[in-house]
């Protein structure tokens, strides 16, 4: 989808339609529902100073997502900077700088597994935990069955365990 001079009316439609949305992925994200509305309002910010030159290739939501997670990773940043100049610099500085590699090097791994998955077990599984759909959103978005969204779901998950086998330990620490 390209926008061109997103108007008023259209911009507020959009907002209206995927702030719930957004705010409940941001929240999850950050885990702090007042950093993730801070950080929704920030990207729909953004997208409305923006809206002469914006481009979005593919579904709105999917860009809104990158966008938050973006948005929070660059927050977090700033924060952890901000935090180590109050406390000082020295050996937290270095585990912050090997904690952001490990997150950097996790998240290449994480994309290249997910590369790997089977288009449809990708596309579900992108839908399902990226984009926080329902099974029954889903099945009605890709027009099959909410059985095979299960079946789909649970291949992907069998793949990315697979693949991801011996850094689940360290995933386990930085995601739940």
């Amino acid at each position: 989808m390209r926008f061109i001079m997103l108007e008023l009316q259209t911009f507020e439609a959009l907002f209206r339609e995927n702030h719930a949305h957004c705010l409940a992925f941001a929240t999850h994200y950050t885990g702090d529902p007042h950093v993730g509305e801070e950080i929704v309002q920030q990207v729909f910010l953004r997208l409305w100073e923006k809206r002469d030159s914006i481009t979005i290739n593919g579904p709105v939501k999917a860009y809104l997502f990158s966008a938050i997670r973006n948005t929070a990773i660059s927050q977090w940043r700033k924060d952890t900077v901000r935090s180590e100049k109050e406390n000082g610099y020295g050996s937290s500085k270095e585990a912050s700088v090997q904690a952001g590699e490990e997150v950097r090097e996790l998240e290449l791994l994480y994309r290249q597994a997910l590369e790997r998955l089977p288009e449809r077990c990708r596309e579900v599984f992108v839908l399902s935990r990226q984009q926080n759909l329902k099974y029954a959103e889903i099945a009605t978005a890709m027009n099959i069955s909410v059985k095979t969204v299960e079946n789909q779901m649970g291949k992907a998950l069998k793949i990315l365990h697979k693949e991801l086998k011996e850094y689940l330990p360290l995933l386990t620490g930085l995601l739940f």
